[in-house]
């Protein structure tokens, strides 16, 4: 195998080479009904752009895939951690990663180290001085932040060199990722397939030394198996051959819903904390394109097929979105990918990201994971794009041939088997010995079979897509309006059925979230309100709607109740007369 080629650097030694949380992060960032989501007035600006007739439109998603070529199973990594000022000009050390908590971003201390990659085996020079900085280093991820062992972006420091071309690296814990492998294997299966990019990921085991400890105590202390993934930035997309004067985002609670958060730079009311609580700006500063998009994408008095014809490139859409169904990564409303756009052009590509939650089989799937009938691309309906997008006609047979097209050419099982097989003597080195062996969902033992049962798993996922498809769409539901005479009014977005089978919808209220304390029901409306002729007294109720198809499958509303040790689908808690 062609070997990468690594410059010098870092002295001797660094070669360059849920679904509660789920439900929450998933649907409540983004309950616009697609009905109400355009607004009369808001005009495209397409016509404003001097690029829309460029020849970069359409062009579609190529990258570089020689890149791929591995230059090694696993790597050692030492890195010796100094007390640091932080920005009040109080002197931190190591022991300050430990207070960080899930989802907090607000609190991240950057600390100074010092960095040696070496090849499996070697040993950090002993002449070598560990306590020369030469690069930086905090933690990383957003759930993951709140574990005992964290994850940890590191930038190296010019004098440091870079680590395959890398200067930012990302160094991962599995966090999420029951089988440890997640990542490598879903990068390494992108790296074969068109109309996407993928990442280049290392293995790599990870000692840290405490340089505030008292000097007889500052050992390398052995913190078990990572993977380090690219990050995605101007250098990520130049090494791909791709436009690296672009515009890039990774979303943070997007889902092409319009929000007064995503304003362009010269507006005097843009604020960047505010537009990254959306989207995190990886390259550009002008967000006029990405705006011009929005505004089209939530206009529903267009046609929705000539507008994702001008912004979207359908064989990069319909990869991204059947690679991430047959991983069982489903997580990707509104966050868990990147957007880019290249220079003088208007088209806009998906380009996958965060890979720990997904390839989780059987017992090992999120305890708060849907119901069949929410799985696939049901899903996916909570956001907008996509929403408009399966309303278009033929769109779900494009979807199901890319995904049978994938598993016939690129996910096969003799590329996922090779694929695990060669994984398999990192995790024999590394699941056995402290910490890992305490982080696993399962014994050493189970961890093989479970892992060899990948492809299968795939599969799994791809006939659960075709099962989710016999139920309607789901929908959103509208708070209750109490009318002035005291009557009720319930109102929720119109679904449909994929197989093109009469819908009609069940209302039923209760007085408790677990469905005990029926209050009223009505079924067979076919219309998407009901004026209910009950007035209800004072106190907290909880709707639940549902649409049925002439076979008589339910779905759910893209609601949840969650709470007190309590997660429901498709449950809207309501107010009357508070």
């Amino acid at each position: 195998m062609k070997r990468l080629k690594m410059s010098e650097g870092l002295g001797l030694g660094l070669v360059t080479a849920a679904a509660a949380v789920l439900f929450a992060v998933l649907y409540m960032g983004s309950r616009i009904p697609i009905e109400e989501a355009g607004k009369p007035g808001k005009t495209s600006s397409l016509e404003e752009w001097d690029i829309a007739g460029s020849a970069a439109n359409g062009i579609g998603l190529h990258e570089d895939k020689g890149i791929y070529e591995q230059d090694s199973d696993i790597y050692d990594v030492y890195i010796s951690v100094f007390p640091t000022k932080n920005d009040e000009g109080e002197m931190i050390d190591l022991s300050a990663f430990a207070l960080h908590s899930a989802r907090d971003h607000s609190y991240n201390p950057v600390l100074n180290c010092n960095v040696q990659i070496l090849s499996e085996g070697q040993k950090p020079d002993p002449l070598l001085d560990l306590d020369h900085k030469n690069a930086t280093i905090r933690v990383r991820g957003n759930s993951s932040r709140g574990a005992s062992y964290k994850s940890y972006k590191v930038k190296l420091e010019e004098e440091a060199g870079t680590f395959l071309g890398q200067k930012n690296l990302n160094i991962n814990k599995h966090a999420g990722d029951v089988s440890k492998i997640s990542t490598k294997l879903q990068t390494d299966l992108l790296a074969h397939m068109d109309d996407i990019a993928s990442y280049r990921t290392y293995y790599m085991r990870l000692w840290i030394r405490d340089a505030s400890l008292p000097e007889e105590e500052q050992e390398f202390v052995y913190y078990g198996l990572y993977t380090e993934i690219e990050q995605p930035n101007k250098t990520y997309l130049e090494t791909r051959g791709l436009s690296s004067n672009a515009v890039m985002y990774k979303a943070s609670d997007f889902s092409f819903a319009l929000n007064d958060a995503l304003r362009n730079v010269d507006d005097p009311a843009y604020s960047e904390e505010e537009f990254e609580t959306v989207l995190s700006i990886r390259e550009g500063s002008n967000h006029e394109k990405l705006l011009a998009m929005l505004a089209d994408v939530n206009d529903t008095t267009r046609d929705f097929g000539e507008i994702f014809e001008t912004y979207f490139d359908e064989d990069n859409y319909l990869t991204w979105l059947a690679f991430n169904l047959l991983m069982g990564n489903e997580d990707i409303i509104n966050h868990n990918y990147i957007i880019y756009s290249p220079e003088n052009a208007l088209s806009w590509y998906f380009i996958p990201w965060d890979f720990d939650g997904a390839l989780r089989f059987g017992e090992y799937r999120s305890s708060f994971s849907q119901p069949d009938s929410l799985r696939g691309i049901q899903t996916l309906n909570t956001g907008i794009l996509h929403r408009r997008y399966f309303r278009l006609e033929g769109s779900i047979q494009k979807l199901d041939d890319k995904m049978q097209e994938l598993l016939d050419t690129v996910i096969t099982q003799e590329r996922v088997d090779g694929l695990v097989d060669s994984y398999k003597p990192v995790l024999e080195k590394t699941m056995p010995l402290y910490p890992d062996i305490d982080l696993l969902d399962m014994s050493p033992a189970e961890l093989i079979p479970y892992i060899d049962g990948m492809y299968d798993g795939i599969l799994d996922n791809y006939e659960a897509f075709r099962r989710a498809l016999e139920y309607p769409a789901p929908m959103f539901v509208s708070m209750p309006e109490v009318r002035s005479d005291g009557t009720i009014r319930f109102a929720w977005d119109a679904s449909y059925s994929y197989q093109g089978r009469p819908v009609t919808y069940n209302v039923r209220v209760y007085e408790d979230p677990r469905m005990q304390d029926l209050v009223f029901e009505q079924t067979g409306i076919e219309q998407t309100e009901y004026i209910s002729g009950q007035s209800l007294p004072e106190g907290t109720y909880y709707l639940k709607v549902t649409a049925v198809d002439s076979q008589g499958n339910e779905q759910f509303s893209l609601e949840h109740v969650d709470g007190d040790n309590l997660f429901v689908f498709g449950l809207l808690e309501f107010e009357i007369g508070r």
